[in-house]
């Protein structure tokens, strides 16, 4: 069974880049803290949201969605 980051990349979702890194995110909802690598967030797998577009090694407030990796 494919996990929903390769499921989500073949629908054409997922931007295409081909980027290294990770950011620091923290959710405003219920303010959990996590640093996320760049490939995993663009492809869908963590289950964040951030406005901005993410470059590597930067902070971000956004929200982690209430998915499975949410753990207020």
């Amino acid at each position: 069974m494919k996990d929903f980051g390769t499921w989500f990349s073949e629908q054409g979702g997922a931007e295409s880049q081909e980027v290294d890194g990770s950011v620091w995110l923290k959710c405003l909802g219920c303010g959990k803290k996590e640093t996320v690598d760049i490939k995993a967030y663009l492809n869908g797998d963590t289950g964040w949201y951030v406005d901005d577009d993410v470059e590597p090694d930067e902070t971000y407030e956004g929200v982690c969605g209430g998915s499975q990796f949410c753990t207020p």
